[in-house]
């Protein structure tokens, strides 16, 4: 085990830190974020007491590369994981509501407050031409990404599949009833569907079952998102390890507020 940091290599880190949020502020033009005044208070306080607890994670946040190989981080145990995110987990757990659920025009939006920020941005860099959606629940979701699209001035086929049929009809939307775990029958056509695609499974049913037929189906360039996937960690892992193809993490947006601040724990694959 390492021990702690001789004071030459808490500057040489505090150096490090300064350098970067400067970059990021440049970036911003100009502009601070609350987190970067803090960090630049964490730099001076590591020079004067050559504590680095907040300059570390920062650091590595920063330094590391944003599409990676998904298995060295899925292959940590669920103990470690929860260790390791941004939050305490008391914290992440109370981000879909506590007092009351999320809405989205009066329809439940079981998606965390992290999300809420994160997906707008991944639309609008991804530009989806199809958007598939697994597990509708009363539409709010499907909804709201179409929304939120919109706002983009993007128009994707959007397909959202449940077991159960939504009281709901939008033009934008195509809502459809079947079964998760025969989607070449509820997806019969989806070898036309525009590209790029974002498929969010957010089902829990049939897991494997779905992550091999989109395995076979979606192209460089694809997302693939494993909604509440703490409890899907196993069967993600033997199915990154069984498929012929390569998935990156993209920690962009799954990091965007420190780690793993997502309901897609470790899995917001992109299709390489």
């Amino acid at each position: 085990m390492s021990g702690p940091l001789s004071m030459d290599e808490v500057n040489e880190l505090a150096e490090t830190a300064e350098r970067l949020v400067a970059a990021k502020v440049a970036r911003q033009g100009g502009i601070s974020t609350y987190h970067d005044h803090h960090i630049r208070g964490a730099v001076t306080e590591a020079r004067h007491t050559g504590r680095t607890d907040e300059l570390s994670p920062y650091v590595a946040l920063l330094t590391a590369e944003r599409f990676r190989d998904p298995l060295p981080r899925l292959d940590r145990s669920d103990r470690e994981v929860l260790a390791a995110l941004a939050f305490p987990v008391q914290n992440f757990v109370a981000t879909q509501g506590v007092t009351d659920h999320l809405t989205w025009a009066g329809r439940p939006l079981y998606k965390t407050v992290f999300d809420l920020a994160s997906y707008p941005m991944l639309l609008a860099e991804l530009a989806p031409g199809t958007v598939i959606e697994l597990g509708s629940g009363s539409g709010g979701s499907a909804l709201w990404l179409a929304d939120v699209a919109e706002a983009h001035d993007l128009l994707p086929v959007i397909i959202s599949i449940d077991r159960t049929a939504v009281d709901l009809t939008d033009d934008r939307v195509s809502f459809r009833t079947g079964d998760i775990g025969h989607l070449g029958e509820v997806l019969a056509d989806c070898d036309d569907l525009p590209r790029p695609w974002l498929v969010i499974e957010d089902a829990h049913a049939h897991v494997r079952a779905v992550l091999d037929f989109f395995d076979a189906r979606l192209a460089t360039g694809d997302y693939l998102l494993i909604e509440d996937s703490l409890a899907k960690r196993a069967t993600l892992r033997e199915f990154l390890r069984s498929s012929p193809h390569q998935y990156q993490l993209d920690t962009r947006y799954l990091d965007l507020f420190g780690e793993n601040t997502s309901c897609a724990i470790d899995s917001i694959l992109r299709r390489t």
